[in-house]
C-alpha cells in the first residue's frame, strides 16, 4: 500500500457568491497571492446587460460553446477588470441555465468528458461537476445557485494551496463552501469526495 502525502493530493474548493463585487475581490486576492490562475474556474449567468449577450442567447442552446459570439464584449465588461486575470474565458449555452460565462477548467465543459456530463444528468451542469468529484447532491445545490444568478467559483490545488485559497474565499464571503477530492486530477477513477 502506497501512502501519499496530503499536500500532493489535488482537491477542489467550491462555493458561490451572490455579489459580483465579492467574487471580483476573491479573484483579485487569489491573483495577488500568486495563486495559479489556471486553477481558478468560474460560472456566471449574469450576462444580460453585456453587449453581445443577445447574440449569444440567439445561438441554439446545446453542449457547445458559441463560436466566439460576444466573447470579447463579455470578457471586457461582465466582470470588469478581473476578466484579464481569468484563463480560458468564454461563453457556453448550458441547457436549463442558458448562456453563461465560464472560465478555467470549467471553460472546456463543451468539449471535454466533463462536458459530456452536462447532458447526462438532467440537462445541466450537475454531471460535469460530479465528474470533477463534487457529490451529486452538492452539485445540484451549486447548479441551483447558478440558475438563481449567483457566481460559482472553483479552485483546484494541493492541500497547502487550498488552505490559502480557502482563507481568501471565506474572507470574501463565499457561500455553500466545500472542499472535495479531485479524482480526475489525481488519476483516480473512483469518486469518494471528502467534504472539508
Amino acid at each position: 500500500m502506497v501512502t501519499t502525502k496530503q499536500t500532493s493530493i489535488y482537491k477542489r474548493a467550491v462555493g458561490t457568491f451572490k455579489d459580483r463585487s465579492r467574487i471580483e475581490d476573491a479573484i483579485r486576492k487569489l491573483k495577488d497571492a500568486n495563486y495559479d490562475m489556471n486553477r481558478v474556474s468560474l460560472i456566471a449567468r449574469n450576462i444580460d446587460d453585456v453587449k453581445g449577450a443577445d447574440e449569444i442567447r440567439d445561438h441554439k442552446e446545446g453542449n457547445e460553446a458559441s463560436e466566439g459570439a460576444g466573447i470579447g464584449a463579455v470578457t471586457g465588461t461582465v466582470l470588469g477588470g478581473i476578466a484579464g486575470l481569468l484563463v480560458g474565458l468564454g461563453t457556453l449555452a448550458i441547457p436549463g441555465i442558458g448562456p453563461a460565462l465560464v472560465a478555467g477548467e470549467l471553460a472546456t465543459l463543451g468539449t471535454t468528458a466533463a462536458g459530456a456530463g452536462i447532458g447526462a444528468v438532467g440537462g445541466s451542469i450537475v454531471g460535469a461537476l460530479t465528474g470533477m468529484g463534487i457529490p451529486e447532491e452538492k452539485a445540484k445545490v451549486y447548479e441551483n445557485h447558478v440558475k438563481a444568478g449567483d457566481y460559482l467559483l472553483m479552485v483546484s490545488g494541493t492541500g497547502d494551496q487550498l488552505d490559502q485559497a480557502e482563507s481568501i474565499m471565506r474572507d470574501c464571503g463565499i457561500d455553500e463552501f466545500g472542499i472535495y477530492n479531485a479524482p480526475d486530477l489525481n488519476g483516480d477513477t473512483s469518486r469518494h469526495p471528502h467534504l472539508h
